[in-house]
């Protein structure tokens, strides 16, 4: 368990990333994280132990890869699954059409997206 956010950029700047994919922390620890090292949100995101809440502050972020790579999660809140598929960007919106949790409504709306590969995809998904 990470227990402090020195303890994580001490396995970033190691370039620990395994080891960083799988520790958990506190969410105390990861908002001081991305309140204080902005640059390592992506890692974060990388993480498959985050919290809904963190999940949930991350959906909201700026970079793009941040966001694709919480669309890739499986244990997004079906409030999380609803802002990404409305996304302004395509490729996160493709993310959730393929991401296998996705609720079937909301694949129904990314069937008639208007970019063709989310629309695609989406229809593919739901005839499976």
């Amino acid at each position: 368990m990470i227990n402090t956010v020195e303890e994580f950029k001490l396995l970033f700047d190691r370039d620990d990333h395994t080891a960083l994919a799988h520790q958990t922390a506190p969410p105390k620890v990861w908002n001081a994280i991305l309140d204080n090292h902005p640059q390592l949100a992506r890692c974060v995101a990388a993480n498959k132990t985050i919290p809904d809440e963190i999940i949930e502050r991350l959906s909201l972020s700026h970079d793009i890869d941040v966001r694709w790579n919480i669309a890739t999660k499986r244990k997004l809140k079906k409030s999380t699954f609803e802002l990404l598929a409305t996304d302004s960007d395509p490729t996160i919106r493709h993310r959730i059409a393929c991401n296998p949790k996705t609720p079937r409504d909301i694949l129904q709306r990314l069937s008639i997206d208007p970019d063709p590969m989310v629309a695609s995809s989406a229809t593919q998904k739901l005839a499976n």
